[in-house]
């Protein structure tokens, strides 16, 4: 009796183990997920002076954000804007940082030129150009904007 009672304790203990290994692995795979999140920029953006507005149209899948962007300048006499709702003239990656580096496309002279977006908070954020496009174009150069 004393051999089939150690058998058995043996046999649970090996179950128990197997369980206590399998629940350390969900654990350390549910911990390394926890680094793809990424602070969100996706919404619509919008800043107005008294003579200029600004929209950026952004979505965030993941790291990688893209989107579309509208400047009308002079009080509406020089726009700068996406030609069709779904025209991609934004791109770039977050990398869990506030501050994401995108490359963009001036709709007015069709150049390219980098850009930083920083989140201030949930409801804000900051556009500065880093690199401005070759030839006119209407983006401004700094601009804080407000989510819609």
């Amino acid at each position: 009796m004393k051999y089939n009672a150690s058998w058995y304790l043996i046999s649970r203990s090996k179950g128990v183990c197997k369980f206590l290994l399998t629940l350390f692995f969900v654990v350390v795979f549910l911990s390394f997920r926890a680094y793809d999140n990424y602070i969100d920029f996706s919404g619509k953006w919008h800043a107005e002076t008294a003579t200029a507005t600004f929209d950026l149209n952004l979505t965030q899948i993941k790291g990688r954000v893209s989107g579309s962007h509208c400047a009308v300048q002079i009080g509406g006499q020089k726009i700068d804007c996406a030609i069709k709702d779904n025209d991609v003239t934004i791109t770039g990656n977050a990398n869990n940082s506030a501050s994401v580096k995108l490359a963009f496309i001036s709709q007015f002279s069709q150049n390219k030129g980098t850009a930083t977006i920083t989140k201030m908070n949930d409801s804000t954020l900051q556009w500065r150009i880093i690199t401005k496009p070759k030839g006119e174009y209407y983006l401004p150069n700094q601009m804080v904007l407000k989510k819609r």
